[in-house]
């Protein structure tokens, strides 16, 4: 394990690699985080290419559904595949100690150590294939010993950075598929019961219209409100009649000798009745607005209505 300064903005990245930096960084990946193979793929974009890529890793790749692949395009439509696994990487640039907000950008050390064709980082000795693959040999078979701290400075990073998340998936990716199954069987559900509510409600509808129909009721709601909202008003005033006479009725003091109304007065005929009695009885719950004597008889008028309210 080594301590890498990063004063150059470069840090050439192995499993063990520590961190020591202040600044922002481009991270260039040694081949001990990915797989890279050349292949000759019959397609013209990258994009259809990387679509291929899982059936291309998996003679020599377990779980190919679980990795992430990226494509550069060579010459002769040929195809630089990388293979890698975002989690793994992740790690490893956390376990080296750098705070992430400082990593700019990362890359394949295939990619930006192609004019160093052999070198030594950390004790660990990399070298290109006669096919121009970066792989990790033994310090032995290295023919001189280039250190790559001397000459990473000089490195002209490439335009292809690896498509990474610096944060780690909490999830699988099996479980994200399932999230998002059940997501879509919740929506077409919910969908169904939707399609279901609303054929219920025209439904409702035709039942209405036909009701309304049949009764000769008006098609307009604000017709049909109008309309309750009267026998609501004839209902309460039956029933303030109901209660005044009940009132008067229930004292037995008072000979009562008539009972009569009309719109909102109530009037009563006391025969030889005491008025200020009478009055101060009625005056509890009613509204007096008239009252006389005439020939030993009490003619009294009290309203059922108050400022437009019922008494009730």
């Amino acid at each position: 394990m080594s301590l890498v300064s990063s004063k150059n903005g470069k840090v050439f990245l192995c499993k063990d690699t520590k961190i020591n930096a202040v600044e922002k960084i481009d991270i260039i990946l040694s081949p001990e985080f990915y797989w890279v193979r050349l292949f000759d793929i019959p397609v013209k974009t990258v994009s259809q290419a990387r679509h291929v890529l899982p059936t291309l890793f998996e003679d020599i790749l377990e779980n190919v559904k679980e990795l992430s692949y990226q494509v550069v395009k060579q010459k002769d439509d040929k195809f630089l595949c990388f293979a890698y696994e975002n989690k793994k990487i992740f790690e490893a640039i956390k376990d080296s100690g750098v705070n992430l907000s400082l990593v700019n950008a990362v890359y394949f050390g295939q990619n930006e150590c192609i004019n160093i064709p052999q070198f030594i980082n950390n004790g660990k000795a990399f070298s290109y294939t006669q096919d121009g693959i970066l792989v990790k040999i033994p310090n032995a078979l290295l023919s001189e010993e280039v250190k790559l701290e001397d000459k990473i400075n000089s490195i002209s990073l490439s335009s292809n950075k690896v498509d990474i998340k610096l944060y780690n998936n909490l999830l699988s990716s099996k479980q994200i598929s399932f999230i998002l199954v059940a997501c879509v069987l919740f929506s077409v559900l919910n969908l169904y019961r939707i399609f279901i509510y609303n054929s219920e409600i025209e439904k409702l509808d035709e039942n209405i219209s036909a009701v309304k129909s049949s009764s000769n009721m008006p098609s307009s709601m604000l017709q049909v409100n109008s309309i309750i909202n009267s026998q609501k008003k004839d209902v309460k005033l039956q029933i303030a009649k109901r209660d005044a006479i009940d009132y008067v009725l229930k004292n037995k003091t008072f000979k009562l000798k008539s009972i009569d109304i009309q719109n909102d007065l109530l009037i009563l005929d006391f025969e030889n009745a005491d008025k200020n009695e009478v009055e101060e009885y009625l005056s509890k719950k009613y509204k007096i607005a008239s009252s006389n004597v005439r020939n030993m008889n009490l003619n009294v008028r009290i309203k059922l209505w108050k400022d437009s309210i019922l008494y009730m």
